[in-house]
């Protein structure tokens, strides 16, 4: 066993289990895990001020059983490290770890624009690293709604997930989740979140995953219903959008149909008119021929009664005979079935020929 002191909060820590063999660049990736500090930030002394090497192994310091290593934080980074571990939000969001909050420093003010954003996200992901294994709520919840550091990795592809969950930080666990924390992330040794928590045995930590996993796994199921749903709707929309289609092309041919019934009808209309009024002359020609038949056989009948009146007779005796003809030509018309009447005919006329025909026909 040996004993670690974070010389920058003045906090202590235990490693229970190490190999003197161990060289110091793998005693530093194991206190990411315990001390929460990126392993690429660390400084390590033991007896003196002078830095361990990372390619010597712990048995070249000769160390002892329960002797303690001083571990300190590369002085950029210490004030982060001393804020969160503090638990001082104030402080530390004034320290250039948020992008939309002003900062100002000797290194940050020689960076370009781009630089120093990426400058500053690496604070805060720093920041994010330490607070979830500090279990400092309120600022993971801070650094995790600007988008800042949530899938970081450190040089041996540590995520603040992972610290959270080799420390059963059980609401940092669900706040960096939430916040789109991957499960699936992993370290230069091939190990997950879910790996850790059985390294560390901490029950709490993969029940939160899993946990996680199935509420993921309703959401997932929850939008394919729902997408489904919207489907389905949209199917019968389309249905119904179709089905108005066709009824209202169909009005639209029953309208143009209509509409070409009228216009032949018109013109049908039209046609018999003109062919009417070819046809009125000679109709008319036929009435008034009936017309003057009508009035000469009212003219007989007015002659057959002065024969009758003796006061008639003796006028029609003295008076001269007159002779009326008519004045519409000779048109041939079948007025009768043993004979032909032509018009324009006296009445003398038309007897004699009436006779001649009954003659005629008697005879033969």
């Amino acid at each position: 066993m040996i004993n670690i002191f974070l010389r920058s909060t003045g906090e202590r820590f235990k490693l229970r289990t190490i190999n003197f063999n161990t060289k110091v660049r793998e005693l530093k990736i194991i206190l990411e895990i315990i001390c929460g500090i990126p392993a690429h930030l660390q400084w390590i002394y033991y007896l003196d001020e002078s830095n361990l090497l990372d390619g010597q192994k712990l048995k070249y310091y000769d160390p002892v059983p329960n002797c303690t290593f001083v571990l300190d934080v590369w002085f950029i980074y210490e004030p982060i490290v001393q804020a969160v571990v503090a638990n001082d939000e104030a402080k530390l969001f004034q320290l250039g770890v948020l992008p939309d909050v002003p900062f100002s420093s000797a290194i940050a003010d020689s960076l370009s624009p781009e630089e120093k954003e990426d400058y500053i996200r690496e604070r805060g992901s720093i920041a994010l690293f330490t607070a979830a294994h500090r279990q400092r709520h309120g600022i993971v919840r801070r650094l995790c709604e600007n988008n800042v550091g949530i899938n970081y990795q450190t040089a041996a592809g540590r995520t603040p997930l992972m610290v959270a969950v080799a420390r059963a930080s059980l609401q940092e666990m669900e706040m960096l989740l939430d916040h789109g924390a991957r499960l699936k992330i992993r370290d230069i040794f091939g190990q997950t979140a879910e790996t850790f928590a059985e390294i560390f045995g901490q029950v709490q930590s993969r029940r939160t995953i899993i946990k996680f996993k199935w509420k993921k796994r309703n959401e997932k199921s929850m939008i394919r219903e729902r997408e489904e749903k919207i489907a389905i709707k949209h199917q019968g929309t389309e249905a119904e959008q179709a089905l108005e289609k066709s009824n209202r092309q169909r009005e639209e041919r029953l309208v143009k149909l209509a509409s070409e019934r009228k216009k032949r009808q018109e013109l049908l209309t039209a046609q018999q008119s003109r062919l009417g009024k070819k046809k009125n002359p000679q109709k008319q020609a036929i009435n008034l021929a009936s017309t003057t038949k009508t009035e000469d056989n009212e003219n007989q009948h007015d002659s057959d009664g002065s024969d009758r009146s003796p006061e008639r007779s003796s006028l029609n005796d003295s008076s001269p005979t007159i002779t009326r003809r008519s004045n519409i030509p000779a048109q041939k018309l079948f007025a009768h079935q043993f004979y032909d009447v032509y018009a324009g005919m006296t009445d003398e006329e038309w007897t004699t020929v009436r006779n001649a025909f009954v003659a005629q026909y008697f005879s033969e």
